[in-house]
């Protein structure tokens, strides 16, 4: 009978009691398969197994988490009916790694580190305290490719928006509700301009406009990533000429393709100049200002409704009096006939005779 404690986690971690039971857990191998029932039952991130040599067997334990949050420690219970005559080997690991990068100290659970140098994915092979080592970063060639077919997708959904817009119903034979914005307008103009940029012929080893990378126009306006003149795919250009690729949408003199876009759109939406902005500005204070005149309608028709309900209510209370009054008339009426019927029985009627 006895005890043991394992600790997950370092000092702070997590200690659990693992008691041994004669005829339950109190061999190697029932011990390993009592510390895996556990762990993969109340998650405790540990497998156990035998491990036999020449030497004899022993019961080696594996923490499933790496960096010092998978430390293990294992001692005997200071229990007093603790019987066993365990030792235990000292702990192999448990430690994060650490390193510099210019002098920034980093630390990571885990040999391979992505967060340490934006888009870099570092693989730690061996511990070398004190050895500088020089990192040389290259071109990563599939996000190049990945970023200018988000851009053809993103500006694409634009300008089919855009065309939506215009595009006339031939039910109706009209266009989209903003079909006679003039700033729609001018943002389709500017954009098909756009994708028309060109560098000059001479440079760039050739590559001087979207086609030439094989980014075709359609005859809608929207892109399509393809095949240039030459018979070359976009990968191709950026594998052979990642510079020129570079060069053709941003530059050193700030005239690359992208620089000139993302000023042209600038222009657009500046906050206080820019068409779209002076647009939306239109917009919101004319949504305003029927906002207010459907809130003067329908104060002007609350009051309106109280006045007929009050004029309403006086001519119903006037009908409701008609019955009583008309009750009273025939009353009055009915009174005055009896008193003639009574009057005439106590009377002679006059004989009328003939001139003869």
């Amino acid at each position: 009978m006895g005890d043991i404690q394992l600790q997950i986690g370092g000092a702070s971690g997590t200690t659990h009691d693992i008691q041994i039971t004669a005829g339950s857990n109190d061999t190697l191998n029932t011990l390993a398969s009592y510390i895996n029932t556990q762990s993969s039952t109340n998650h405790w991130g540990v497998s156990a197994s035998v491990v036999t040599d020449a030497t004899g067997s022993r019961l080696a334990l594996y923490s499933q988490s790496t960096g010092s949050t998978g430390a293990l420690s294992l001692s005997s219970s200071t229990l007093p009916n603790n019987t066993t005559t365990l030792t235990f080997a000292a702990p192999v690991g448990g430690a994060n790694a650490t390193f510099n990068i210019d002098g920034v100290p980093f630390s990571s659970t885990s040999n391979t580190v992505t967060g340490a140098i934006p888009g870099v994915t570092l693989n730690l092979l061996s511990a070398s305290p004190g050895t500088q080592v020089q990192l040389t970063v290259g071109i990563d060639q599939s996000q190049i490719t990945a970023a200018i077919n988000n851009f053809v997708s993103s500006y694409n959904t634009v300008i089919n928006d855009i065309n939506t817009q215009f595009t006339v119903n031939p039910v109706t034979n009209t266009e989209g509700p903003s079909g006679g914005d003039p700033s729609l307008r001018t943002l389709q103009s500017s954009l098909l301009s756009d994708a028309a940029f060109a560098l000059p012929l001479d440079s760039n080893s050739g590559y001087v406009n979207l086609e030439s990378l094989g980014i075709n126009t359609n005859n809608d306006g929207t892109l399509t990533v393809g095949l240039n003149a030459a018979g070359q795919s976009l990968n191709d250009i950026v594998a052979s000429n990642p510079a020129a690729v570079q060069n053709f949408f941003q530059n050193s003199s700030s005239t690359g393709f992208a620089q000139t876009l993302s000023a042209d759109l600038s222009g657009l939406t500046d906050p206080t100049a820019g068409v779209l902005n002076v647009d939306l500005a239109q917009n919101k204070s004319s949504i305003q200002s029927l906002s207010d005149n459907i809130t003067n309608f329908q104060t002007q028709l609350t009051a309106e409704q109280i006045a007929l309900t009050q004029r309403y209510s006086a001519v119903n209370a006037s009908l409701q009096s008609y019955p009583l009054l008309l009750q009273a008339i025939t009353q009055v009426l009915g009174s005055l006939g009896g008193s003639s019927s009574s009057s005439g029985a106590s009377s002679t009627s006059p004989t009328l005779t003939s001139g003869l």
